[in-house]
């Protein structure tokens, strides 16, 4: 990567706007050179994130996947503003809305931006940008600091009509539960027939607001999917300790199941002066107090999940505690 000179023109002084964007229109207003702007790119200093449009590339996050997520919600964000420019009705819709809204989605396709056009017909299909066709009643949009996007209910229901895999229309349902939006919301957009409806109203009677995460979402649809009894969620124990211990999966009081996702051992997510060995002692802390509770304890990570062994995992295991079927 090559260095950024010390004679290189601050970034903050190139307008970057309220959703943390820089726009090469503005950024040459400021003063600054076209030189400048592909020298700062090129150094790593600032990112591409849409046609004359970028973002300080310390907004991205530590991890891969979190770096993928914030590259796609800005992309989807400079998208939302050129349509606030255009105020042609359109709305950021699907993918884009869930990443602008903080609805979490299991493996989303970020190959596009996402809009719907508020009309019958007339979608378009492009290499970085899908126009759908639909129309917008006033409770399917809201504006979101400024941004035209499809309301939450209205975006889970797009997303989910637009997928195939179970465990992908069970997370978003999940996240938008989560979220806050009313089951009968949902229940209400999908009353009318169309495609994909019938999956979607199925994965909806399955759905949990108090799964907290998608990792979650995709090991409880693996199990509705292998015949598992479907555990509680999020249960709480006092340990001898005091300490409070909230559980992810519960079965009937007997065992407990626990998701290792990747972010409880980031480094954000570690209390002050902590390093992840001490999360992972904490971790193991908390696990031996489930235990001494006469509590089973079963845990599994992404990679089980990916390699679709989740049942054939809880089916050796399960059992030791007493729960078969």
């Amino acid at each position: 990567m090559e260095p950024i000179p010390d004679s290189l023109r601050p970034i903050g002084m190139w307008g970057i706007d309220e959703h943390g964007l820089i726009w090469r229109d503005r950024a040459l207003a400021s003063g600054a050179t076209e030189a400048e702007i592909a020298k700062a790119v090129r150094g790593g200093l600032i990112t591409v994130v849409g046609r004359g449009v970028y973002a300080p590339s310390q907004s991205h996050r530590d991890t891969p996947g979190e770096s993928s997520r914030e590259h796609y919600r800005l992309r989807s964000t400079a998208v939302a503003k050129e349509l606030v420019r255009a105020d042609d009705g359109r709305a950021l819709s699907h993918q884009s809305a869930a990443a602008v809204l903080g609805l979490e989605l299991l493996a989303p396709d970020t190959t596009a931006v996402h809009l719907v056009n508020g009309r019958a017909g007339g979608g378009n299909v492009f290499a970085h940008r899908v126009v759908h066709p639909g129309r917008l009643e006033e409770d399917d949009v809201v504006v979101v600091a400024g941004l035209r996007v499809t309301s939450p209910a209205r975006t889970a229901v797009d997303v989910a009509l637009s997928l195939t895999d179970f465990s992908q229309i069970l997370a978003v349902f999940d996240s938008a539960l989560r979220a806050g939006v009313p089951r009968e919301d949902l229940e209400r957009r999908l009353a009318a027939p169309r495609r994909g409806v019938a999956r979607a109203r199925y994965a909806l009677t399955l759905a949990d607001g108090r799964s907290d995460n998608p990792g979650e979402s995709w090991g409880r649809a693996q199990m509705i999917e292998g015949g598992v009894p479907i555990p509680a969620l999020q249960t709480e124990y006092r340990l001898g300790s005091g300490r409070l211990a909230i559980c992810d999966y519960d079965w009937d009081g007997q065992v407990v199941g626990e998701f290792d996702g990747f972010g409880k051992y980031r480094r954000s997510s570690l209390r002050p002066g902590e390093e992840p060995a001490d999360a992972v002692f904490r971790e193991k802390v908390r696990e031996d107090g489930l235990r001494d509770l006469d509590l089973g304890v079963v845990r599994w990570t992404w990679e089980v999940l990916r390699r679709r062994r989740l049942v054939a995992y809880l089916a050796e295991r399960l059992p030791r505690f007493g729960i078969n079927w």
